[in-house]
């Protein structure tokens, strides 16, 4: 009778992974369709990479702790190099990171997971995975002779949490199929691939566990819910079907309990990633309105019934969208281009599907009736101050404000009474400051770190830029005097030698 039983519940996990049991003296032998999961590892496995990245670890009043980041969507493995060729300890271990000798910036190791979507070398990851990095390192194997690959940007999209990368490899590349997420259902058999605690390929399995789950970080996505066992270092990494297709890529854990695990849908990036491609960056519809989910204490207050849903409009910016188009606050919007809008999430989803500059129809409960209006979709603002601000920086790399970084191995730029002010220093404080490094550069070598205010070139004082470029350009040795913060936001100052010498 047991063994019966468990041929019916096997029977009812699906046959597509179990065939009929065989029996010999009431024993039970391996299903002939177990081997499912092997032949998934085979197929995918060749396509998943092995991400690693070194970052310089940011001067805390510059910004917050690049840790942060990465423990809040992942916690990805995450180690403190200090010098070439020495590591320090595990964060993990919980030991603290070890003062930089000579005043040099320490590097960070982040260890993450990819898989290719295109031969030519598009990998498809997190962006928090490749964020800031200074160098991205390729692995596609655990062969101790592979030596690791460059690889590079190609578009971010930080709204999403994804980024496309490319590889430089002459190898053959085997892409992934992209799958549907919207055909998954909940229950169904999925396996996560990755790189766990820099442990190399592994795969895993589990089933759906849920669809559409919030994403708090992320409110222009929705997650798959998964208990295939992921780990740090699996972010980035496909979730596939038993069908072999990517459905999900791993972003996120519950750290406070085991088996529930986060995947961005698949058909999210889909529709992306033409424009990362293209652009390098994606451009997403905007309306202009901020929104709260009706509740029924406020239906009950407005007076409006209890069958009416929809998020209701608490802002309108002035002449954006939605204010052109005649929106106004206490606005029920029930439909967008056409969908049934049921909550603010809903909202957010319709409008960035839609094309900007494109016209659509929207339907709004205002007093006690419907009403029909026209809108045209603008650009998010994210979207737009980002290639404001790539525009920006491209024509400050054209003016005497910056020099090419293979120079120096880094950028300058003159203090501003904004950046004293986030340098905790005086709007009177003369030099220049330290924008950017590259990592193994002149510069890094030396020890600077980003936020350093440069005061002095071979004892003479600087004013600005200019200045600067004007002593230090000939192949040679400079005496280099820099004013920076230290851990505690104590002023503190360091004289470093940039040597140019070829």
């Amino acid at each position: 009778m047991l063994i019966r039983n468990l041929v019916q519940v096997l029977v009812c996990f699906g046959q597509s992974a179990f065939l009929p049991l065989v029996f010999a003296s009431q024993s039970v032998v391996s299903p002939v369709g177990s081997n499912v999961f092997v032949n998934l590892s085979k197929l995918i496995v060749p396509s998943v990479v092995n991400i690693s990245t070194l970052t310089t670890v940011k001067s805390p009043f510059l910004q917050g702790n690049s840790d942060d980041v990465l423990r809040k969507f992942f916690g990805d493995l995450f180690r403190q190099y200090h010098r070439e060729g020495s590591r320090g300890e595990d964060e993990e271990d919980g030991a603290p990171p070890l003062a930089p000798p000579s005043g040099r910036s320490p590097k960070a190791m982040s260890l993450g997971t990819g898989f290719i979507v295109d031969s030519s070398g598009l990998i498809l990851t997190n962006n928090h995975v490749v964020a800031d990095a200074d160098e991205i390192k390729i692995f596609f194997t655990e062969s101790k002779d592979e030596q690791a690959s460059d690889a590079e940007v190609v578009g971010r999209d930080p709204d999403l949490d994804i980024a496309l990368i490319k590889v430089k490899n002459k190898r053959e590349m085997i892409p992934v199929l992209l799958g549907d997420s919207d055909l998954l259902e909940v229950g169904e058999y999925v396996l996560a691939v990755g790189n766990p605690f820099g442990q190399g390929h592994s795969v895993t399995h589990g089933i759906i566990s849920a669809k559409g789950r919030p994403a708090p970080d992320f409110p222009l996505a929705s997650y798959l819910q998964t208990d295939a066992p992921i780990n740090p270092g699996n972010s980035g990494g496909p979730l596939i079907n038993l069908k072999g297709e990517v459905i999900g890529i791993n972003n996120a854990i519950d750290q406070r309990a085991q088996g529930i695990g986060f995947a961005i849908p698949i058909n999210l990036v889909k529709k992306i990633l033409p424009q990362l491609k293209a652009n390098g960056t994606v451009a997403r519809g905007y309306i202009g309105v901020l929104v709260d989910n009706l509740t029924l204490e406020i239906s009950k207050k407005m007076g409006l019934s209890k069958d009416l849903h929809g998020p209701m409009v608490t802002h309108v910016y002035p002449s954006e969208p939605a204010d052109k188009a005649g929106i106004q606050p206490y606005d029920i919007i029930l439909e967008f281009n056409g969908k049934a809008i049921q909550s603010g999430s809903d909202l957010i989803s319709a409008v960035t599907a839609v094309g900007v500059g494109e016209w659509v129809p929207v339907k709004i409960f205002r007093g006690n009736k419907e009403k029909s209006l026209k809108i045209q979709v603008g650009q998010r603002p994210g979207a737009l101050q980002a290639a404001s601000q790539q525009k920006e920086e491209s024509k400050k790399g054209k003016g005497l404000k910056r020099k090419p970084t293979a120079h120096l191995g880094m950028t300058l730029e003159d203090i501003t009474p904004e950046i004293a002010k986030d340098l905790g220093t005086s709007a009177k404080t003369a030099g220049v400051v330290v924008q950017n490094l590259v990592y193994g550069g002149p510069a890094d070598k030396a020890g600077f770190q980003r936020g350093d205010i440069i005061l002095e070139v071979d004892r003479k004082p600087l004013k600005d830029v200019d200045q600067f470029y004007s002593i230090v350009k000939g192949s040679k040795s400079y005496l280099i005097r820099v004013r920076r913060t230290d851990s505690q936001g104590h002023e503190a100052f360091a004289v470093l030698i940039l040597d140019l010498k070829d």
